[in-house]
C-alpha cells in the first residue's frame, strides 16, 4: 500500500491514493434479448467495464458485463468491489486511503471526486480538481493502453452475452501481464488515445446526490492542505 500510495502522489502531489475508477464501454453488435438496454447515449450498443488501477496502469479490480444504458453509479453499486468495502471496510482502507473518481461517483470517505463546478468554486476548490484530475488520468490511460493493445475491444464482434464478459476480463488481465514483462507500452497508448478521446474522455451528464458527511469533509480538509502546500 505504501508503494502504491507514493506512486500515485509523485502524480501530482495527492496522498493516500490506492486507485483510481472509472468506467468504459466495450461496443458490440446489438444483442437479441434485451437490446435497447444496451443502447448507449451515443446510440452504440455496448456493455460496460468498471475499472480499478494503480499509478503503474495495473487493473487491481475489474467489473464487466452491465448494459451500456447503465449509469456508472449504479454499476457501482452493484459491483463486487462496493459490497466488500460496505462489509469491511477496514480491510480495504486501513490508514485511512482512498480511491479517486470523477463526478459521476458518490463521494464517500473511500471513494473521493472533484467538486461539482457550479461557477463559483474557490481557489482552493479548482485547484484540488486540478490535482485530482491530473492523478486520476491513469485510468483513462489504462483504458486507452487496453483498447490499444488488444483492438478488438474496439468492437467485440461476439453475439454470446456470457463470453463477452469473460473475453473482456481476460484482456485485463493480459494487460496486467503484458505490462509485468515490460513491453513497449508507449505504442500502444498512442495508438489508442485518440478514439479513446472521442469515446472515453467526455464529462459526465448524470446527476447524483449520493455522498456522505466524512466523505465531504476528508475532500476539504485535503483540499486547503493541498492549497497552502502550493502557496
Amino acid at each position: 500500500m505504501n508503494t502504491v500510495t507514493e506512486k500515485f502522489k509523485r502524480i501530482a502531489g495527492l496522498n493516500h491514493v490506492l486507485g483510481a475508477i472509472d468506467g468504459t464501454h466495450i461496443e458490440i453488435p446489438a444483442p437479441s434479448v434485451d437490446t435497447r438496454s444496451y443502447l448507449t447515449r451515443k446510440c452504440r450498443y455496448a456493455v460496460t467495464l468498471q475499472a480499478i488501477c494503480n499509478a503503474d496502469l495495473y487493473f487491481t479490480d475489474c467489473y464487466v458485463g452491465y448494459p451500456g444504458s447503465v449509469s456508472d453509479v449504479r454499476v457501482f453499486h452493484n459491483s463486487d468491489f462496493w459490497h466488500n468495502v460496505n462489509r469491511n471496510y477496514r480491510n480495504f482502507f486501513p490508514n485511512e486511503e482512498y480511491i479517486i473518481g470523477d463526478k459521476a461517483y458518490p463521494l464517500y470517505k473511500w471513494c473521493l471526486t472533484a467538486y461539482r463546478d457550479n461557477g463559483h468554486l474557490s481557489q482552493v476548490e479548482n485547484n484540488f480538481n486540478h490535482i485530482l484530475s491530473q492523478t486520476r488520468q491513469t485510468i483513462e490511460r489504462a483504458f486507452a493502453l487496453l483498447k490499444g493493445r488488444f483492438k478488438r475491444l474496439k468492437y467485440l464482434d461476439m453475439t454470446r452475452v456470457d463470453l463477452i464478459s469473460q473475453t473482456i476480463l481476460a484482456c485485463c488481465v493480459l494487460h496486467n501481464i503484458c505490462l509485468q514483462n515490460i513491453d513497449d507500452i508507449e505504442n500502444y497508448i498512442l495508438e489508442g488515445t485518440e478514439e479513446n478521446q472521442n469515446i472515453e474522455i467526455f464529462e459526465r451528464e448524470e446527476q447524483h446526490r449520493d455522498h456522505d458527511n466524512e466523505g465531504a469533509a476528508k475532500r476539504n480538509y485535503l483540499a486547503i492542505c493541498l492549497y497552502r502546500e502550493r502557496i
